[in-house]
């Protein structure tokens, strides 16, 4: 069985992606009582918000139904104020006409009286001559009679004409007078309408600020209230993992990585553009068999001995020294070792101290554990002498010189020491670099020796401080060489939401198809940059838009997803996206990843999934 040594781990390309609500971050708590007491709580103030945003919606309602009376009736009163300031302004036209006909009287009264006393004055200077004087004078008699009648009638006439003019004064002063009456009634009702007009405004700003403050509650409870339904949604989905006895995982408790920033949880949120995605790995490269040498460094910095460590790592098996059951007959442990690149090595000082399995700077008690594995692991392989093993990641990688350091310390503490079973048969110590708090042959590897609250601050993989037990693996394998290990094919780690969208529609197609298309396939995998290792032959990726017209319901957004996990591993994700919800099995999105990915992103993970979705 291949092992996967620890300094060439980093040379993994992954991708994982066990769903969540990853843009909220949670404290998860492990109780089931407390969670249904939380949810309670939660729900109770839930209805309370919902009541009360309710309540401001009806007010709302209610208040724009009287703002819209309220207006109405100022734009009637101001038709009303525009229609009497029309009567008023003809009233003052009406007015100024009958002053100016005034005036133009005043000025022919005035001409009649000068014309009446000029020609009154005359007739009397006349009446005073002497009636001799008038009898010679020198004019004719006729000529005297006719002067003095004709003045008798022109005063008679002017009289008259004064008398009519006098009584036309009264007259369009008595109108001048009515009119001004009705002026002033006009002006005191445009004044009542104007402080109607002044009370509808006031009423109308009052309605309105109101309508604001209602408005602004309304955003801040319904707020409250989608943050409430999104809590209560997670603490009802923590709810159902405790009691399926499954787990949650809380990305803010992994250690960040120092080695590739793109590829850890802070550089995605930190670099990755706003509404992206990114699949992230829950263990690395690993079969998840035996031991976690990154796990075993944890537990002996935390003061745990080899024996300790062996017994957490590889439970029931004992420790043997110097003789080994094999093929029913015992025999005593191999001194020589065949090997495929060295040829036969001692194997206590020689093959052994050339193993690059663990670095020399882990803690004594974990370089013990990891000889004992691997002198056991060495002696299965080749059934104690019995064939050959090869000296790379396949078998145990076996370096050109021996080790003088630490590492021959542990050599030599633990000479002859192997692990078998009950009845000295050497055990299978499959041990990898990072398991991801989980082992397929222990169990959980945690502080708690479970799964709940927040595993992951408890794994000790985690706890060591090693980037990729939380990790985007998006470079190139390092199986097909390491000239190319850190291509990444001119990409980041993250995934657009077109990107998303197609994976969603590539998993729908691909379900139609009969889980089986051959253009189910990256669309860069014709790309110079992805050509490595054995390129396909006339590969015909699907583009975006073929997929979608394919999709019985085509996805262009994902909003979210959620996961449901259990002992270390994804069964179920569903993704909530504008066509609606999709779910399928851990497995079936890791296969569909991996057929679809562009670039090299990939979920390597061999007979298990355990991955996890972050949104930025």
């Amino acid at each position: 069985m291949r092992k996967l040594p620890i300094l060439q781990l980093s040379f993994f390309l992954i991708i994982l992606s066990f769903f969540f609500f990853s843009q909220y971050s949670f404290v998860y708590s492990g109780a089931e009582d407390d969670l249904e007491d939380e949810i309670g709580d939660t729900q109770d103030e839930l209805e309370e918000n919902e009541s009360l945003l309710e309540s401001i919606e009806a007010r709302i309602s209610e208040i724009s139904n009287s703002n819209y009376s309220v207006t109405q009736k100022i734009d009637l009163l101001n038709s009303e104020i525009s229609d009497m300031q029309e009567e008023i302004d003809t009233k003052d036209e009406e007015i100024d006409e009958k002053l100016e006909e005034i005036e133009a009287k005043e000025k022919i009264l005035l001409e009649k009286k000068g014309s009446l006393s000029s020609i009154s004055s005359q007739l009397y200077m006349e009446s005073r001559v002497s009636s001799v004087d008038f009898l010679f004078s020198s004019g004719r008699i006729e000529d005297v009679m006719q002067s003095y009648y004709i003045k008798r009638t022109a005063i008679s006439v002017l009289k008259d004409e004064i008398a009519g003019i006098t009584g036309e004064f009264e007259s369009l002063n008595n109108l001048k007078q009515e009119l001004e009456d009705e002026k002033k009634e006009l002006d005191e009702q445009r004044g009542e309408l104007d402080d109607s007009y002044d009370l509808l405004m006031a009423e109308k700003n009052k309605l309105q600020s109101e309508l604001n403050e209602k408005y602004n509650s309304r955003d801040l409870v319904s707020r409250t209230v989608n943050g409430l339904k999104a809590e209560l949604s997670d603490l009802q989905y923590q709810l159902l993992i405790v009691r399926q006895g499954g787990t949650n995982v809380n990305s803010n408790s992994v250690p960040a990585s120092s080695s590739d920033v793109n590829g850890s949880l802070a550089g995605f949120r930190a670099n990755a553009p706003s509404n992206t995605f990114a699949v992230f790995s829950v263990g690395a490269y690993t079969h998840r068999n035996g031991m976690s040498q990154w796990g075993a460094r944890a537990r002996a910095d935390a003061g745990q001995s080899y024996t300790q460590l062996l017994n957490q790592y590889y439970p029931g098996k004992t420790l043997r020294t110097g003789t080994v059951l094999i093929h029913s007959s015992p025999e005593n442990i191999m001194t020589n070792i065949s090997t495929t690149t060295y040829g036969t090595l001692n194997f206590e000082d020689d093959y052994l101290l050339r193993l690059g399995e663990m670095p020399e700077y882990f803690p004594l008690e974990a370089l013990k554990a990891q000889v004992i594995a691997a002198r056991t692991y060495a002696v299965n392989y080749t059934g104690n002498g019995d064939r050959s093993i090869c000296t790379n990641e396949y078998c145990q990688v076996v370096g050109t010189t021996k080790k003088t350091g630490a590492w021959a310390d542990a050599v030599e503490a633990t000479r002859g020491v192997i692990l078998t079973d009950s009845a000295g048969r050497p055990s299978s110590t499959q041990y990898a670099a990072v398991h991801g708090g989980w082992s397929n042959t222990s169990g959980w590897d945690t502080t708690t020796g479970n799964g709940n609250g927040d595993w992951m601050a408890n794994a000790y993989d985690s706890i060591s401080g090693v980037s990729w037990f939380y990790k985007t693996w998006y470079r190139y394998s390092y199986t097909y060489g390491n000239s190319v290990n850190w291509d990444s094919c001119y990409r980041n780690p993250w995934l657009t939401q077109a990107e998303m969208s197609d994976i969603i529609n590539a998993y729908q197609v691909w379900v139609a198809h009969n889980r089986s298309d051959s253009r189910i396939v990256p669309i860069t995998i014709n790309d110079p940059c992805r050509l490595r290792g054995n390129p396909p032959s006339g590969a015909n990726p699907y583009s975006h838009s073929e997929l979608r017209n394919l999709a019985a319901k085509p996805v262009t957004s994902v909003s979210t997803s959620v996961s449901t996990s259990s002992n270390g591993s994804t069964s179920n994700v569903t993704f909530y996206t504008n066509a609606g919800s999709f779910s399928m099995s851990g497995n079936d999105f890791k296969t569909i990843y991996n057929m679809r990915a562009p670039g090299h992103l990939r979920i390597p993970q061999s007979g298990f999934v355990h991955v996890n979705v972050e949104k930025n």
